[in-house]
């Protein structure tokens, strides 16, 4: 059964215009008619269908249901006439009648299996086919979805560096010199949202974990605030980035390595920032910013400052559901407790 169903696969009878079918089924039963002659003096008495059988099943594999029953009838006539007795008159008598008989009816049920089996096949194929186009469809639409999802992302970057330029531009025209800081500072947050936005959706961009990320925006907060002497060290598992949560994450480690260059700092040429990321228990990680400069002001109160950057990490916090907590050593350590999922 196995070998019939693996030979179904390999035959494709609606490739065949129904002359070459029938005429597949005319020349089987005269090669086996022909064989059975050419056996006949090496054979006891009787054995009219031995060639005839193959020859039926061949045919139905081959060329289908119709040329498969006329292959049988062919076949048991061409029998019954050159190989029962009485050979070659038309003449049947009881057990002959009762012999071809049972030839048709074993073929009959070889020809029945075989179209079932034909059919089934062909249901499966169809279906076969039918789901790789709708794979295929679902590939073209996800491809679709992922060059419109990228091309809006891209939209929106360049809308940030727009608004950017623009606040930018507008500070130019203001003369209070608080009102300009503002401005500034605005237009630098824009600047870096839209930087991370692209970095983080860019298809071509080579980045793929955690460090790579944190080690890129460190060598861009170094650059954009034009300092040489900062040291800045990066440590961090092997994480995938986590697009709804690495664009908060980004701003806080901005804002926090910005104020230390701004004011840890104040008054030397350089010093040492470190971006640690260790693993905690259950399943957390805790960020940790730290620098070797002047420290907190003595009073320092997290809950109750007033530094607008600072109050935008704790929202910021609050928006990835984690801890964020500050405190002075050999000068200023910050700490995020997040879970990375």
């Amino acid at each position: 059964m196995a070998l019939i169903s693996k030979a179904l696969l390999l035959i494709d009878e609606e490739r065949w215009s129904p002359r070459y079918r029938y005429g597949f089924a005319v020349i089987s039963v005269v090669i086996a008619t022909l064989l059975r002659q050419w056996a006949d003096p090496f054979m006891p008495a009787g054995y009219p269908f031995l060639t005839y059988f193959p020859a039926v099943i061949l045919t139905a594999l081959a060329a289908g249901l119709w040329p498969g029953i006329v292959a049988s009838l062919l076949s048991g006539l061409t029998a019954w006439f050159f190989f029962m007795p009485p050979v070659r008159a038309v003449a049947l008598d009881g057990p002959n009648a009762f012999a071809l008989g049972f030839f048709f009816l074993v073929v009959a049920i070889d020809i029945a299996i075989i179209h079932l089996i034909r059919l089934a096949l062909t249901q499966l194929r169809r279906e076969r086919e039918r789901a790789l186009r709708a794979e295929e469809t679902a590939l073209d639409h996800a491809r679709q979805r992922e060059v419109l999802f990228a091309e809006l992302q891209h939209r929106v970057s360049n809308n940030l560096q727009l608004v950017s330029a623009l606040l930018a531009l507008q500070r130019a025209d203001i003369t209070d010199e608080g009102a300009r800081r503002v401005l500034a500072d605005a237009a630098a947050r824009l600047a870096l949202i839209g930087r991370i936005h692209r970095r983080l959706h860019d298809p071509n961009s080579s980045q793929s974990d955690l460090p790579l990320f944190l080690r890129e925006l460190a060598d861009d907060l170094l650059a954009a605030a034009g300092v040489e002497g900062v040291n800045c060290q990066v440590s961090a598992p092997s994480l995938p980035l986590l697009s709804e949560k690495m664009v908060p994450l980004a701003l806080i480690v901005a804002e926090l390595v910005s104020n230390a260059m701004e004011h840890g700092f104040n008054g030397r040429d350089g010093g040492r920032i470190d971006l640690v990321v260790t693993p905690m228990e259950g399943d957390r990680l805790c960020l940790i910013i730290s620098d070797d400069g002047v420290g907190l002001p003595p009073g320092f109160d997290l809950a109750r400052t007033q530094s607008l950057g600072l109050r935008l990490v704790k929202l910021l916090a609050q928006q990835i559901d984690a801890r964020f907590e500050m405190r002075s050593g050999r000068g200023t350590e910050a700490r995020l407790v997040f879970h990375p999922g």
